[in-house]
């Protein structure tokens, strides 16, 4: 069968206008692992990734109506999910007799919900989707009942029908590598504070989070705790570092674990093999400050690793503990001392508009990061997602008023959707986000580290590019995104 799998972009579909180009962004590797075993399977499948190519109405019409596909697949977010309403219509309209496949985050958290407002949506799939996709299309070629694969959700004489869960694989080198070949890689241009060296790849070697308890979390919620805490082999996540190597020639990989420190032992044993081979790679991951320590963060910069992204969230300890974040100041603190004096930059991201938030908390919190000398640092808005004991929270009314009446797609970390009782307005809570970024960025101190950091071409374009986008997505916008 034809297969299109389709991102929908953040911000809507263009009118018209020119293909709009959006850097900041890797290759969906969900999506690449999907179109891998679909593939493998026989079905000719293409991936169209609005977020970095956001095509014209007219021209996504006409490559639609060029490739014809037989069955399209979304990829839902909250903050995308109206988009891809729209998308699912305006491919409808073109292709009547298409069938429309939604997966992701989104759906799996309310498939009902997103099946009643979107009833041109023939299937759904929840949860994670390697078999039940590769099930789903074997049934759709061979015109079979579908009521037996697990995992589905779709419409039966305007009844929704659960098929029921989909088990969970714990072994996820079952799972091929996820082929590149989908994308046009020099597409994917992550943001200057992300990467040091170009072409980048990025990779996931796990699935899950042992920690589970950040209020604010979709790893928090029953839904995806369950899943439990999974990871491809040490020898399997060298084989794709080498795949993307020699066939990309990437020079760095981003790791979008969502706690690539979590197991220590696998770490260690990484690093050791990536040195062992003299692999030359450069790398950057997510770690909790929790899973620090100067040992393993030397051994990590002696294989390459130069960022590591942390997720501090405040600098006021009452707030912290409202988290469930599990750390303390001194722990922060710790953290980014030993990975700076492993060579480690640390881009440290803080959460700004909690429950029991003031604007001089908020103060505090921004006085934190420069404290911390950080490397980079951003000030994001408290979004409670639906299915999170954060969204719970505000909801009650306890806190601060939350809007919620605001539409998924205002769900981003740039919207006021929660405001504490400390605020007057959205307006002073937005306007404390913007000078955050000023007071941290704009200092002389910060100016000539980065000056004296400079140690070729690139480096002089990546800061170009980090000022050009902090002056234009993060200081001089006016509202709301």
């Amino acid at each position: 069968m034809k297969v299109l799998f389709v991102v929908p972009p953040f911000g809507g579909i263009k009118k018209e206008g020119k293909t709009e180009q959006k850097q900041g962004f890797l290759p969906p590797i969900g999506i690449a692992l999907l179109a891998t075993i679909l593939d493998q399977d026989g079905h000719e499948v293409k991936v169209l990734d609005m977020q970095v190519q956001n095509l014209p109405e007219q021209k996504l019409i006409d490559f639609i109506k060029d490739y014809q596909p037989q069955v399209v697949c979304f990829s839902i977010l909250a903050a995308t999910s109206l988009v891809a309403a729209e998308l699912v219509a305006l491919i409808k309209q073109h292709i009547p007799h298409v069938i429309i496949v939604c997966g992701g985050l989104h759906a799996s958290m309310f498939p009902e919900e997103t099946l009643k407002a979107n009833p041109t949506i023939n299937y759904l799939v929840s949860g994670e989707g390697e078999y039940t996709f590769k099930e789903l299309l074997q049934a759709l070629e061979q015109k079979l009942d579908v009521s037996h694969i697990k995992g589905l959700y779709y419409k039966k004489d305007e009844e929704i029908i659960s098929t029921g869960i989909r088990p969970f694989e714990k072994d996820l080198n079952k799972f091929p590598i996820p082929s590149r070949k989908f994308f046009t890689m020099s597409h994917y241009v992550p943001l200057p504070s992300q990467y040091h060296r170009f072409p980048v790849g990025n990779m996931i070697t796990s699935r899950g989070c042992t920690y589970s308890l950040c209020t604010f979390c979709f790893e928090s919620s029953p839904f995806v705790r369950e899943k439990g805490f999974r990871r491809i082999s040490v020898q399997r996540a060298i084989e794709e570092i080498t795949y993307l190597i020699n066939d990309y020639h990437v020079k760095e990989i981003a790791f979008w674990d969502d706690e690539f420190l979590m197991d220590h032992e696998w770490v260690d044993v990484f690093c050791d093999e990536i040195i062992r081979q003299k692999i030359d790679i450069l790398w950057s991951c997510f770690g909790k400050v929790n899973f620090c320590s100067l040992p393993l963060l030397k051994k990590m910069a002696q294989s390459g690793c130069k960022n590591i992204f942390m997720g501090l969230e405040s600098g006021n300890q009452e707030i912290l503990n409202f988290t469930k974040k599990g750390q303390t100041l001194d722990m922060m603190r710790n953290a980014v001392r030993w990975a700076h004096e492993a060579g480690i930059e640390v881009r440290g991201s803080f959460i700004l508009g909690l429950p029991k938030e003031t604007p001089e908390i908020a103060q505090s919190t921004v006085d934190f990061a420069i404290e911390l000398d950080l490397d980079y640092a951003q000030f994001l808005l408290n979004t409670p997602f639906p299915g999170t004991e954060m969204h719970e929270v505000c909801k009650s009314g306890k806190y601060g008023a939350f809007d919620e009446n605001a539409g998924f797609e205002k769900y981003t970390e740039h919207t006021a959707l929660f405001l504490p009782s400390g605020y007057k307005n959205k307006e002073e809570l937005l306007s404390i986000q913007k000078e955050a970024y000023k007071h941290f960025y704009f200092r002389p101190k910060y100016f000539l580290r980065k000056v004296k950091n400079v140690r070729s071409k690139e480096d002089v374009f990546r800061y170009f590019r980090g000022f050009h986008f902090l002056l234009k997505t993060r200081v001089l916008k006016n509202s709301e995104f």
